[in-house]
């Protein structure tokens, strides 16, 4: 199938307290963060697509350069994204055009240690069941609040079980157009998601194919990320 890839580039990176200018801008071994995901995508998409969903002029100016010296095969397409994660992922969907033949992926380009083989992976569940997302088994033990808790509060702590719980990570992909319906009735209903897959189960209730990732695949959210991400790659 041919496979197209949603890259969100436009997260503000408040929690980096300005440690970089840009988080996927970075250079990471010798090549941005933005480039990684994307070289690993057109692994097994050689002729695939890619989305650009960037924050501003300054920014997409510097993501095509450096999708250009790494990903010279792809084509390459950039749409600003909007104000809510949902939103930047709706307007790279619309610029995607997405057919029933065509596996789309939505990846966050903060996410750098993506393997080919992980969307190798992703590719063929999502074409055989609809919908794969690449996760993690939950190894630590997790509590829920009885209610809603801030630090130094004391409450009744409820035990969850863990053999049932996993931890979401990017790729998320959908076979056709379904997740762009799916979205576009999450932002006409203005629901609350917190990623791809709970925005297409919400309007579809479809089973979603998980497709354990063994390797680290951490997200650069605040500045101790980049040391372990250095230390990783």
């Amino acid at each position: 199938m041919r496979g197209k890839l949603i890259l969100l580039c436009g997260g503000n990176g408040r929690r980096m307290c300005g440690a970089v200018a840009d988080k996927i801008l970075m250079p990471l071994a010798g090549t941005p963060v933005v480039a990684h995901s994307a070289k690993a995508f057109c692994e097994i998409f050689t002729a695939g697509t890619i989305i650009c969903v960037y924050r501003d002029e300054e920014q997409r100016r510097e993501v095509e350069a450096a999708l250009a010296e790494f990903c010279g095969n792809a084509e390459i397409f950039f749409v600003q994204g909007g104000k809510e994660r949902r939103d930047s992922v709706l307007n790279g969907l619309r610029a995607a055009g997405t057919r029933e033949d065509e596996l789309v992926f939505i990846h966050d380009a903060a996410r750098p240690l993506v393997t080919a083989e992980a969307f190798g992976r992703l590719a063929q569940a999502a074409a055989q069941n609809g919908a794969a997302v690449l996760a993690h088994k939950c190894v630590n033990t997790i509590k829920r609040c009885a209610v809603p808790a801030a630090d130094g509060d004391a409450v009744l702590l409820e035990d969850l079980d863990r053999s049932r719980l996993w931890e979401m990570e990017t790729p998320q992909v959908f076979r056709g157009n379904a997740i762009l319906e799916a979205y576009e009735r999450v932002v006409a209903q203005n629901l609350t998601v917190t990623d791809d897959v709970s925005a297409y189960t919400a309007v579809f209730k479809r089973p979603v194919t998980l497709v354990e990732n063994a390797r680290p695949n951490i997200k650069i959210t605040v500045p101790a990320d980049l040391q372990l991400l250095k230390t990783l790659i």
